[in-house]
């Protein structure tokens, strides 16, 4: 079975080596804002109606690592991937235009010698 796509700024989140993609993905909910005002007719009107905010997406990640620095080593590569700024986020064969994320910290735990971290990526991204 084929692993589904996942890069942020060409660094692939879900190679099957390092970085694991779990269940749980959520590219976010875009909610239409606007106004309701009461028209000359009685009825209700939407008004300054926009999707000019940013979505939060859910992207639940498992990362491996030989040791714990190895294991540092591969959250920081995601972190400085996160400071470079904006980037794209493709899952499967949609693009995301990501502007900002918050960096992902993590705690660890070794099992049968590999070195694991579960994280939850959530970038912020423009509305399509």
């Amino acid at each position: 079975m084929a692993r589904t796509t996942l890069t942020y700024g060409g660094m692939n989140l879900n190679d099957g080596v390092n970085y694991f993609l779990l269940p749980g993905f959520d590219p976010g909910a875009e909610e239409l804002l606007y106004d309701e005002i009461r028209g000359l007719d009685g009825s209700v009107m939407q008004i300054n109606a926009t999707e000019a905010h940013y979505v939060t997406m859910t992207v639940p990640l498992r990362i491996e690592g030989s040791s714990a620095s190895d294991l540092d080593s591969k959250v920081q590569a995601l972190n400085a991937r996160i400071a470079a700024g904006p980037q794209t986020l493709v899952y499967g064969s949609t693009s995301y235009d990501c502007v900002h994320s918050p960096r992902v910290s993590y705690q660890h735990g070794e099992y049968g010698g590999v070195f694991v971290a579960f994280v939850t990526f959530q970038p912020l991204r423009m509305p399509k």
